[in-house]
């Protein structure tokens, strides 16, 4: 299939999407054994075994690219092209990857990569709106769209103006942030034939028909509980909250192009640490900066109750340990353990030594001894000691010594709702039934947990200032906080 062929079926892939799921656990175990076999030079057996992925997995190009590399490893050019053909197709569009992959030579030396070459950013073009019309697909009503050329995302989104505008400024303050603290040479890299990111912020609805189909019913019952999900094949980001997980999943996309530019794949605790860091930031100026949270707090007991793994423990820990064996203690110690080297200005610094080194060790653990400059007992003793440092941050209301004297929950993703107004309160801060409360002093409330935090910082009797909404009616009051 030539270059004008594929950009035709791509166009077509935008009048009948199909919605592909995450790996599964036998789809990720073939792929697996594909990928031993290639690497044993049984190219006749990953054939096979890629092919049967192939029938898994229709939608996804995985199984096709490596169907194509295990042709090329048999001089099956003609079949090699086809299996790509499909694979770009379907989705697969890491240059880099393709002149990187020894296995795949032979599609290098063979015309048709040249023309492919040559037709690579109609190709690029043609996905984006193929990819344009999948996001929309999430969307009842009325879309809000933004697009960043320089950033190389489309934002649709199903709040309304007000809230999409405060969201694409955050994402470009965290774009900001990550660029000049992590990815330093990330915004040097030429992303013009990149392929661009699609950010989906949908209602309720849209997000449990997105969820569905990502999961499988079974997350029906733990809606709640799903904040989000960026699926790098896909290049696609969906959140239900314009809060921590946006935050974090978009960190997830600035980092996967630092990886697809490295050719690397990071290990899940500096992936998830490093997503996690900006989940709960204060402001200092104009520039977010981390600060501990209801994570730290997670680290701190296990510390108290002498559970805490050492650092060298979680360095190795696979991605499928990471998320599914008792992921809320793993994600905060990675957080934990990224914040601490930002804390101690080593960050950067650890950052751009595991880049380098990363080939002679994956897990990132000789790294942040070699620029910590310490032995694994010192290393553990002086990260110990930063956590006990650490303040302990509100996580319930029981926690605060000032509060709004209103009850409140979880919203539909920009701030929390007001469920029962006491009396005097509604005069007291402006606010209403229903009305959404989405910052308090210019600092954003997205979820219980952020309010409570933000709260913290207070006292009784203080006056702050609420930003909130009722409908798409956004307004700006004047509260006094009460003792709790």
């Amino acid at each position: 299939m030539n270059p004008i062929k594929l950009i035709s079926l791509l166009l077509m892939l935008c009048i009948a999407p199909v919605w592909a799921a995450l790996d599964e656990p036998k789809p990720s175990q073939l792929e697996a054994k594909g990928v031993i076999a290639m690497r044993s030079g049984e190219y006749e057996q990953a054939e096979e075994v890629f092919r049967e992925l192939i029938e898994l997995r229709p939608d996804s190009y995985v199984g096709h690219y490596n169907l194509a590399a295990a042709h090329c490893m048999q001089d099956e050019v003609p079949e090699a092209i086809a299996a790509m053909s499909n694979a770009i197709a379907l989705g697969f569009t890491d240059k880099p990857q393709l002149y990187r992959d020894s296995h795949v030579a032979a599609l290098r030396a063979d015309p048709w990569f040249d023309e492919l070459m040559n037709q690579w950013d109609a190709l690029i073009d043609a996905r984006r709106a193929a990819d344009i019309t999948l996001i929309e697909g999430l969307f009842r009503k009325k879309i809000e769209s933004r697009t960043d050329e320089t950033l190389r995302f489309e934002l649709r989104s199903g709040h309304d103006p007000v809230a999409t505008d405060e969201a694409m400024g955050e994402l470009q303050m965290i774009a900001d942030w990550a660029h000049r603290e992590l990815f330093t040479e990330l915004p040097e890299h030429d992303l013009s034939d990149s392929p661009w990111v699609m950010i989906g912020l949908p209602d309720r609805t849209g997000f449990a028909r997105w969820a569905i189909t990502v999961f499988g019913p079974e997350v029906r019952s733990s809606l709640s509980s799903v904040g989000g999900a960026y699926e790098h094949q896909q290049r696609r980001l969906v959140a239900q909250d314009l809060g921590a997980t946006l935050r974090h999943e978009f960190v997830h996309v600035l980092h996967w192009r630092d990886m697809s530019r490295l050719g690397q794949v990071h290990a899940p605790w500096i992936q998830e640490g490093l997503a996690s860091l900006i989940e709960d930031y204060d402001k200092r100026g104009a520039n977010p900066e981390p600060v501990a949270s209801w994570r730290t707090n997670i680290v701190q007991r296990l510390l108290k109750a002498n559970r805490l793994p050492s650092i060298e423990d979680l360095s190795r820990i696979d991605m499928n340990s990471f998320t599914a064996k008792r992921p809320l203690a793993q994600y905060a110690q990675a957080r934990a353990a990224m914040l601490w080297l930002l804390d101690t200005n080593k960050l950067d610094e650890f950052y751009q030594h595991y880049c380098a080194h990363y080939h002679q060790d994956p897990t990132g653990y000789r790294s942040i001894l070699a620029v910590t400059g310490q032995e694994p007992p010192e290393l553990e003793k002086s990260y110990r000691e930063w956590v006990r440092s650490l303040p302990s941050v509100p996580e319930t209301g029981a926690d605060l010594s000032a509060t709004l004297g209103i009850e409140i929950e979880n919203g539909s993703g920009d701030g929390v709702v007001v469920k029962a107004l006491p009396g005097g309160a509604r005069r007291r801060t402006g606010l209403k039934l229903g009305s959404v409360i989405t910052h308090i002093n210019g600092r954003p409330t997205r979820d219980l947990f952020e309010l409570i935090r933000v709260l913290g910082d207070y006292g009784p009797g203080q006056r702050v200032t609420l930003h909130h909404r009722r409908g798409t009616v956004h307004t700006i009051s004047e509260a006094t906080l009460i003792a709790r």
